[in-house]
C-alpha cells in the first residue's frame, strides 16, 4: 500500500525473521498464526548514494530513495542471527551457496553476516545524515554538503592489518573511506600490490606521497619519495629519461625508496628499476615484459594505479592531534598556482627555461616539509631542503645536496615566504638564478632587494602550501 511504501512491513515478514526458533513459546505462536520462518534474508537497500550524486535530482525524488523496509528487515534479521542468515553484500553470495549446499549457513558465518549488516545500516544512515541537510536547504541533490558538519561519521573498511605499524612494536592496520573515489590517491579503491611482500605502514604512506606528487607532474615524468619526502622528480619527453633524471637529483637517498611512474614501465625501464634497491614501484601500467623482469625481485612490491595521470580530486585529510582528530580539505593546485597567475617583482623577467624549473620547483615544493626548498634545473630536481626548522637551513641543505656544479642557474621554489634574505642570499652565492615564493613577510621588500642586487628573477604566488 502507499504507493509500495508499505510491503515488507507485515507481522507474516517480521515475525517469520524474528521467531527465535529455539524457544518453544515462538515456534508454538508461529505455528499457530500460520507463519512460516526464514532462514535466509538478502536485501539491497534503495541506492540512496548513488542518487543522491545524480545531478539535479529533486529533494522530493532523493528522499523516496531512503528505505524503510529494507533496514527494518535486515536489522531484524541481523539481531536474530542465532536462526536467521543475512546478506547485505552480494560479494557474500558464492559463500552463502556453497554454506546452502550443506543444508544450514554455520554460526560463525551467520554472526559473521549480522556484524556486516549492522555496519551495513549504520552506514546508509551516516550517508542519508551527511546529505540530507544540504538537500533539504537546497531543493536539489548536488548541492554544497557541508565537509564540516557537527558530528562527523567517516565510513571506513579495513583493507587488511599490517605486519606492524610506523614501528616493529606498533600494531597497525589501513582502512579505507568507502565513499572515496580512485583519484583521490593509489589507497582510495583498496588496490593491491600485483607483487611483493605484504605492505607495510611505511611503505604505503611513502607510496602515497610518490603517487601524490606524480598526480601533480606533466606528461612522462618520474618521482621518487624517501620518507614521505621527494628526493628526485623529473618531466621529460620519455620515461626512462624522466627516470635517469629523476635518480641524479639525489642517487644516495633513492635507495630503499618509493617510485612513482607517470606512464608504462616496459622491459628497458624495468631492468634500469631492478638494478637499484627499491620498496615500491607504483606506475601506470607495468607491460607483461616489465613484469616478467621484475618477477626477479620478489620481494620488490609494484602498485598499478591508473588513476595516477588524473589530477588530484577534492577530498579530506584526516589527521590525529593527541586525542583530537584535526580535519582539512586536502592541499590541491588550483589556477593560481599557474605561473600565469604569478607576480614578478624584480626588474629582470625569468627566461623561458627559468620559468619551466621554477613551475616544476612550486608544484615539487607543495610535496615537501616544512620548510620547504626545492632547487630544479633542466626539469628535474637538483637538491631538496626539508623539514628544516629555519628556512635558511633549508637552504643550505637544498644546496649541499645539489652541489656546486648544479646550483648555477638552479631555478628556487619556497613553500613558503622568505622571513629574512639569508637564505635567498645563501641560494644567490651558490649560483642560483630564479625564485618563486608566496611572499608576504614584513622583510619582503629586503629579500626581494636581495634578488635584485645580484640580477636574479623573483616571482610570487600570494599563496602559501605548508605540509606539516
Amino acid at each position: 500500500m502507499l504507493d509500495g511504501r508499505v510491503k515488507t512491513l507485515h507481522p507474516r515478514i517480521a515475525a517469520g525473521i524474528l521467531a527465535d526458533r529455539r524457544q518453544a513459546d515462538h515456534r508454538a505462536q508461529i505455528v499457530a498464526a500460520g507463519i512460516e520462518p526464514f532462514e535466509i534474508v538478502i536485501v539491497n537497500l534503495y541506492p540512496f548514494e548513488a542518487a543522491s550524486r545524480r545531478a539535479g535530482i529533486a529533494a522530493d525524488e532523493l528522499i523516496e530513495e531512503i528505505d524503510i523496509g529494507g533496514p527494518t528487515l535486515v536489522r531484524a534479521a541481523a539481531k536474530n542471527h542465532a536462526n536467521v542468515a543475512v546478506v547485505t553484500d552480494p560479494a557474500r553470495y558464492p559463500e552463502l551457496l556453497a554454506a546452502m549446499q550443506g543444508g544450514i549457513v554455520p554460526d560463525g558465518t551467520r554472526r559473521s553476516l549480522a556484524v556486516e549488516a549492522f555496519a551495513h545500516t549504520a552506514a546508509y544512515d551516516s550517508t542519508i545524515a551527511r546529505v540530507l541537510p544540504a538537500v533539504l536547504e537546497d531543493g536539489s541533490a548536488g548541492s554544497s554538503i557541508d565537509p564540516f558538519p557537527p558530528v562527523l561519521d567517516l565510513r571506513l573498511e579495513r583493507v587488511e592489518r599490517l605486519r606492524y605499524g610506523e614501528n616493529p612494536h606498533q600494531a597497525a592496520a589501513l582502512y579505507r573511506r568507502r565513499d572515496g573515489q580512485p583519484e583521490s590517491g593509489t589507497f582510495a579503491s583498496g588496490l593491491r600490490p600485483l607483487q611483493g611482500k605484504a605492505l607495510s605502514y611505511n611503505n604505503i604512506l611513502d607510496a602515497s606521497a610518490a603517487a601524490a606528487l606524480a598526480r601533480d607532474l606533466r606528461g612522462p615524468a618520474v618521482a621518487i619519495i624517501k620518507h614521505l619526502n621527494p628526493c628526485g622528480a623529473a618531466e621529460a619527453e620519455d620515461i626512462g629519461t624522466a627516470w635517469h633524471m629523476a635518480l641524479a637529483g639525489d642517487p644516495v637517498s633513492a635507495f630503499g625508496g618509493v617510485v612513482a611512474v607517470r606512464g608504462v614501465v616496459d622491459r628497458s625501464l624495468a631492468r634500469e628499476l631492478a638494478s637499484i634497491f627499491l620498496e615500491v614501484i607504483v606506475a601506470a601500467r607495468f607491460d607483461a615484459d616489465a613484469l616478467e623482469v621484475l618477477a626477479l625481485k620478489p620481494n620488490l612490491r609494484l602498485m598499478e594505479d591508473p588513476d595516477i595521470l588524473l589530477p588530484a580530486a577534492p577530498a579530506l585529510e584526516l589527521r590525529s592531534a593527541g586525542a583530537g582528530l584535526l580535519v582539512l580539505e586536502a592541499d590541491r593546485l588550483t589556477d593560481e598556482d599557474a605561473p600565469a597567475a604569478w607576480q614578478t617583482v624584480t626588474s629582470r623577467l625569468p627566461t623561458s627555461t627559468e620559468l619551466v624549473d621554477l613551475d616544476l620547483a612550486w608544484r615539487v615544493a607543495r610535496h615537501v616539509g616544512s620548510n620547504a626548498i626545492v632547487l630544479t634545473r633542466d626539469q628535474a630536481i637538483v637538491g631538496v631542503g626539508a623539514g628544516q626548522m629555519s628556512r635558511v637551513d633549508s637552504c643550505r641543505l637544498a644546496i649541499e645536496k645539489a652541489g656546486p656544479q648544479r646550483t648555477t642557474g638552479a631555478a628556487c621554489g619556497s613553500d613558503a615566504f622568505f622571513p629574512f634574505p639569508d637564505g635567498v642570499e645563501a641560494c644567490l652565492a651558490a649560483g642560483v638564478s630564479a625564485f618563486v615564493q608566496p611572499g608576504g613577510s614584513q622583510r619582503d621588500a629586503e629579500v626581494i632587494a636581495a634578488a635584485e642586487r645580484s640580477g636574479a628573477s623573483m616571482l610570487l604566488t600570494g599563496r602559501r602550501h605548508f605540509r606539516h
